[in-house]
């Protein structure tokens, strides 16, 4: 309950329901009315909505940079993203001790994206997708533990750069269906989980 956790933790109940209020809005717990509260448990709408909304997002942020890839912002940003996909590329390419797992594979993944959604400057999207980041690193891990899926993911992201710097795409629609097709892969992956 609310009232235990605020005493277990020494701190009032006002910042415990706030906490727990920005936890039931990012999905990471459900509020029971008059009982207290327990761990959110993910359903399938939950990752369909997760995806459209990264889809949007992530979409129109590749948009505006495939318009802008020759602004210094733009280069600025390409050369985070590029760095982020070699760092992955390389990666995969190494012989790996079993006990280092995927994190520092998930790490520049969620890079890669994050770089994307900084070039809009747009704080309203920034918030958005950094309310996503546990759903995101969860969403990655699981997906990474399929076959060939990393490696994949990092042709995805060589599709979405290409499709950011190609010269007959002055719109970025190409950048932004580089995006969805992305998004639609691992969303796939996770429903089929």
């Amino acid at each position: 309950s609310e009232t235990k956790m605020a005493a277990e933790l020494n701190i009032s109940r006002t910042p415990m329901k706030d906490a727990l209020v920005r936890l039931s809005q990012e999905k990471l717990i459900d509020i029971l009315p008059s009982k207290g509260f327990r761990l959110h448990e993910m359903s399938g709408e939950d990752i369909l909505q997760t995806y459209q909304a990264r889809t949007a997002v992530e979409g129109f942020c590749a948009m505006q940079l495939a318009r802008n890839r020759g602004a210094s912002a733009g280069q600025a940003t390409l050369r985070v993203m590029e760095d982020s996909l070699a760092a992955m590329e390389r990666f995969l390419a190494r012989e790996r001790d079993k006990e280092e797992g995927l994190a520092p594979l998930l790490e520049d993944d969620l890079q890669f994206h994050q770089a994307l959604v900084d070039f809009s400057e747009n704080d309203e999207l920034r918030q958005l997708f950094n309310s996503y980041h546990y759903r995101l690193f969860f969403f990655a891990l699981e997906a990474f533990h399929q076959a060939g899926r990393p490696r994949r993911a990092c042709e995805e992201h060589r599709e979405i750069l290409d499709a950011v710097l190609d010269p007959e795409d002055p719109t970025g629609l190409r950048a932004y269906l580089a995006v969805m097709r992305h998004m639609e892969v691992t969303r796939d992956i996770m429903l089929s989980r």
